[in-house]
């Protein structure tokens, strides 16, 4: 069923779903005159080319790095930079490496800078940027992927959230110098390699096996003399129950922590994880496999640091979001096998 599936997607959906679909999930090695193709396919879609009107003439798009200005519809950098990656597109498409080129500038984090950007971690989310981009060589990568492993070391080290996390008035803080993996962290040992031994692999395992029980986690802040400051994208929603058992509004948060564990190897089959994941394959066999479920569009398709899944360009129809869901789950499901080594 799944090959009928995947069939039916490279002939049915958007030119990076097929592409994607040949190199990622059967790992074909495409031609240059195919990649060319669907590069050419790629750019002319009517998203890519509204995005690409928004880059400046240094490889900047919009104004700022991590949040857009109040009211525009144009995304942050970030945001644009995921969703060009994420077609599929690569370095030798100019728009995406000047776009990443211009993060090794002086000045580079446009709003996030002062000690509330310090302390938040703006560093993570350009080497997030980076990871994914293949870009694994870069000296400050060192940096950033330490510091992604030791908020697993953090769980790994404690015996319960406690050691991690304690009350503050009505809120919960981080006890100093501690921290939980955020998004950032995630998609930086995802998309990395440098990292993975078994002394690592097995510290991360266990980990998860933890963070799993913890789950869902309240908001934890960090506290900086008398301000509390939200880390960026807390890794503590109900990720520990299956997708359609919890609420539809986090479903995107979801997905995007399945795939990214799944990267990193640690949707295995004894991951206390799987088992959620295994629901889901079977929802889509149920459903002649594919993803019928219906999404409010906003965090699929709009691009940020916290949002943006959407390869088709138009999910007013429901047809592009079953291909665009379908393929997520099929990727994640290829992503898991294949690293189910450990």
């Amino acid at each position: 069923m799944k090959d009928k599936t995947l069939e039916y997607l490279i002939n049915n959906s958007c030119p990076t779903i097929a592409m994607r679909i040949r190199e990622e999930i059967y790992e074909e090695k495409l031609s240059k005159a195919e990649k060319v193709d669907y590069f050419t396919e790629i750019i002319n879609q009517t998203t890519v080319k509204k995005v690409l009107e928004w880059q400046g003439k240094e490889g900047y798009f919009g104004t700022r790095f991590h949040t857009p200005p109040s009211n525009s519809k144009v995304w942050s950098h970030e945001g644009c930079v995921r969703y060009l990656l994420e077609l599929g597109l690569d370095l030798s498409f100019l728009p995406l490496k000047k776009a990443l080129d211009v993060l090794l500038l002086e000045g580079w984090e446009k709003e996030c800078t002062g000690k509330a950007a310090e302390i938040f971690g703006a560093g993570n989310i350009k080497a997030s940027l980076f990871a994914q981009a293949g870009l694994e060589d870069y000296d400050f990568m060192k940096q950033w992927i330490e510091v992604a492993l030791q908020a697993f070391r953090f769980i790994y080290e404690a015996h319960d959230l406690t050691d991690i996390a304690i009350p503050y008035k009505d809120k919960q803080i981080f006890v100093e110098g501690k921290y939980l993996p955020i998004i950032y962290h995630l998609r930086i040992l995802a998309f990395t390699y440098s990292w993975r031994n078994d002394k690592n692999i097995a510290m991360i395992m266990e980990a998860f096996n933890k963070l799993y029980k913890w789950l869902p986690i309240k908001p934890i802040y960090i506290k900086y003399k008398s301000q509390l400051i939200a880390p960026g994208g807390n890794i503590a929603y109900e990720y520990n129950n299956d997708l359609f058992k919890i609420e539809k509004k986090f479903a995107f948060h979801w997905l995007s922590f399945y795939e990214l564990i799944a990267r990193m190897g640690m949707l295995y089959d004894k991951s206390p994880f799987r088992k959620h994941f295994e629901s889901l394959l079977s929802y889509l066999k149920e459903n002649h496999g594919f993803f019928l479920e219906k999404y409010d569009k906003k965090a699929f398709v709009y691009w940020s640091g916290y949002s943006g899944m959407s390869l088709e360009d138009n999910w007013r129809s429901h047809k592009n979001q079953i291909n665009d869901l379908t393929f997520r789950v099929c990727l994640i499901e290829a992503l898991a096998d294949r690293a189910c080594i450990y």
